[in-house]
């Protein structure tokens, strides 16, 4: 079944409201038709829509005449011209707006204008603006009543006063804004809320006002009752009587002390942040949404050298490196075309013309609604961070090669050590071969050592621990010693090795093992890296107060490009075309350590690869050349004389065992008798049931350290005298000075040579 609903809904009420509004309008309309005051509709463009009839006897016109002109052209004045125009457009209204109107025969109406507008839908329609001629003085009468009413509701304080500064009117707004009554202000000078400074401006005020001229928005402060002062916007306006001569003033007065107060506080903030801005570290700037830079602080034109008319927009990209700008400005639009924080890297120019590197960052800063507003930016020079972090990176590479260096020169003198030990198991009773053996491993074992001397020296340059130990020696005996630790290797290749000295003594306040170590490296050098039978020089003059020692080679030379770093840790890992000849690449920075201690100088010459190369080095002279010293102690070669020793009774303590067994085996065929242990607690146990003489200890045991061993023993009885010798491969002064605290008489570093044995054990039998 289907069907038609009908739904009625009642609307007459609705009808008849909109029949009353219709009368409501015409009756206003036609009241206004015939009323006595001036009316004209007006469109929002300016235009005359309709004007009653008081408004056309006002002028003179007739109604055609009127009505599709524009409100300017009866207007005599601009300014309250420009005041209406823009009530229209904006649907603001106007209240008792003083305006003057030329009527058709040439006459001016003074009248007061007010307005009222008229919406549909939100949309202004048309403007009501009402003429209220005051030409004479009982329409004046009837202003003064409705600008009264007025000036009462008025939020800004609207005052009148005489030419002579008299308060002639005081409105609530007054009141409340200055703090005195009506009572109180009325017939009272206005100099009452002037500050004195400030009485010269109101004289100012009223010499235009005299003229006839309209004060407007003149920012200045003004003192209340209670002795406050506040910051006033005024607008002070010449009154007239009927004849239009001026007879007093009209002021409005509006409170601005909080806007001062904020402006006060935004420029304090500016302040505070072009201040912070300017000192900090970083470039600082600041863009438009677009991207257009429009400040920089103080650290940018310091560093660039440019002017703000050179940089601002996009004249950043002068100081850019050309490699780097076209990249920097494609990354900068993205982002300021996204959105996106902008970072990047790249070097700018300074004023010396130099480039340094930068990290630039710049973050958007939005509105509440995410809009760019505007991009601040920072640059923050990292040079030295990219320059060490390069080095870092050089070190670290050099570091990788160095302990593949150093594995590879550990296992050379090894490899020829376990040839030898198979030679000595194989040789059965052939002493010959026995001894070249025994020769072979003494040899590599010195290799052995001069590179863990090297190592330890470096360390202790590094940590500031060296010290040297300088006396009065003659040159040419520290030069016999270095010849002779070089001279197995310089007949070994085949080289020609020449020495000239002064033929006077040259005696230098130097540590003589060290200048010894300083030229036999040298001369190592020379020798490693000269084809075999080449030739060697050593020579030594003096020159403006200095001893020069030179060593000279015919050998392979330098590069130009690696004599500035020959010197530097590990250089001879890196150069270029040049086979290995050993080492740990580390003599060349000892030898300008030692001598940059000893006070002197030490560089490198060479015409080039295959042009062989020269080191000189460059040493103060004594104040005055004296017979040196006798030394207290000084490189010797060769096993101390011999010395008839006493059987005694040894501890040897070592987690090592072949190293426990060879000591302990090298002591027992000495003539001594031996036990051996191998962790601290073992050690205890063995010393209190074998009361040795002697004891020899390793520091790195399990169960108890060899120090914690040597404290117990000391404070036995038993243990008082016994002879404790730390035998470690620790031997930096620290490590020396815990020994010594623990107990110990004696610090060996090991290897130990037979030699440094015999020599302890005879100093103990001299006891």
């Amino acid at each position: 079944m289907t069907g038609v609903v009908l739904v009625f809904r009642d609307v007459t009420e609705r009808r008849r409201a909109e029949e009353e509004l219709r009368r409501s309008e015409q009756l206003l309309s036609d009241f206004f038709e015939n009323a006595n005051i001036g009316l004209h509709w007006v469109s929002p463009d300016g235009v005359i829509l309709r004007a009653n009839q008081a408004e056309l006897d006002l002028l003179g016109y007739q109604r055609e005449e009127c009505v599709g002109r524009p409100f300017a052209y009866f207007h005599t004045d601009p300014e309250t011209i420009d005041e209406i125009q823009t009530a229209l457009r904006t649907g603001a209204t106007l209240t008792n707006r003083p305006a003057r109107l030329r009527a058709k025969d040439g006459a001016i109406k003074d009248v007061l204008i007010n307005s009222s507008v008229y919406r549909e839908h939100g949309r202004i329609v048309h403007t009501r603006c009402f003429t209220l001629d005051i030409t004479d003085r009982t329409r004046a009468r009837e202003v003064e009543t409705l600008l009264a009413e007025v000036v009462k509701s008025s939020h800004d304080a609207i005052l009148t006063k005489t030419l002579e500064g008299v308060i002639t009117s005081w409105n609530l707004a007054a009141e409340r804004m200055f703090g005195y009554t009506a009572a109180e202000a009325v017939g009272k000078p206005i100099a009452m809320m002037i500050p004195p400074e400030l009485w010269r401006e109101e004289t100012t005020f009223q010499q235009r006002l005299r003229r006839g001229e309209r004060i407007e928005n003149v920012e200045t402060c003004r003192v209340t009752k209670d002795g406050a002062c506040i910051y006033v916007s005024l607008t002070i306006s010449p009154v007239r009587d009927a004849q239009g001569m001026i007879v007093g003033a009209s002021t409005v007065a509006r409170d601005i002390t909080e806007r001062k107060r904020m402006e006060e506080a935004l420029r304090e903030s500016e302040e505070r942040f072009r201040t912070l801005a300017d000192n900090i570290v970083q470039f600082a700037w600041m863009a438009d949404a677009e991207g257009w830079v429009e400040w920089y602080n103080r650290r940018w034109f310091e560093y660039t050298g440019a002017t703000l008319e050179e940089t601002q927009g996009w004249g950043w990209t002068k100081v850019h490196h050309p490699e780097h700008v076209d990249r920097v400005v494609a990354r900068v639009r993205h982002c300021w075309e996204t959105g996106e924080i902008w970072e990047d890297l790249f070097p700018l120019r300074g004023a010396d013309g130099q480039y340094r590197w930068f990290l630039s960052r710049a973050i958007p800063i939005r509105d509440e609604n995410g809009k760019v507003l505007r991009w601040f930016g920072t640059n923050t020079d990292v040079t030295e961070l990219r320059e060490a972090q390069e080095a870092l990176r050089l070190a670290d590479a050099r570091k990788d090669e160095f302990l593949a260096t150093l594995a590879h020169e550990l296992r050379n003198p090894l490899a020829p050590v376990r040839s030898a030990l198979e030679i000595m198991q194989r040789a059965g009773g052939d002493a010959a071969l026995v001894e070249q053996a025994r020769s072979t491993i003494d040899r590599q074992m010195s290799h052995f050592e001069r590179l863990v001397d090297d190592l330890l020296d470096v360390s202790r340059i590094t940590r500031g621990k060296l010290e040297l130990r300088k006396q009065r020696v003659e040159l040419a005996t520290v030069v016999r010693q270095a010849v002779e630790a070089c001279r197995p290797l310089v007949e070994q290749m085949g080289h020609t090795l020449r020495v000239e000295l002064p033929e006077q003594p040259l005696f230098l306040d130097v540590d003589a093992v060290r200048l010894a170590q300083v030229l036999s490296n040298l001369l190592n050098n020379a020798c490693k890296f000269t084809e075999r039978g080449g030739h060697i020089g050593l020579a030594a003059w003096t020159g403006d107060g200095q001893a020069v020692i030179s060593v000279r080679d015919d050998g392979q030379g330098i590069a130009a490009e690696l004599l500035p770093s020959v010197f530097e840790m590990f250089t001879q890992l890196v150069r270029p075309n040049v086979a290995s000849h050993g080492g740990l690449g580390i003599g060349l920075t000892l030898v300008k350590r030692f001598v940059e201690m000893h006070g002197g100088s030490v560089e490198a010459l060479s015409a080039g690869p295959g042009q062989g190369s020269e080191f000189r080095v460059r040493l103060p002279l004594p104040a005055k050349s004296t017979a040196p010293k006798s030394p207290d102690a000084s490189p010797t070669s060769g096993d101390p004389p011999p010395t008839a020793q006493t059987r005694k009774r040894i501890l040897v303590v070592d987690d090592n065992r072949d190293a426990a067994h060879t000591l302990a085996m090298l002591l027992k065929l000495s003539g001594h008798e031996t036990r051996v242990a191998f962790d601290g607690l073992a050690a205890l146990e063995l010393a209190e049931e074998f009361r040795p003489q002697l004891a020899f200890l390793d520091i790195g045991l399990p169960k108890l350290s060899g120090h914690e061993v040597a404290r117990r023993i000391r404070v036995e009885s038993w243990g008082r005298s016994i002879c404790l010798v730390a035998l470690t491969g620790w031997g930096q002064e620290d490590d020396r000075r815990k020994s010594s605290e623990a107990g110990f008489d004696h610090h060996l570093v090991k290897p130990v040579h037979h030699n440094d044995l015999v020599t302890l054990l005879s100093s103990l039998n001299a006891k």
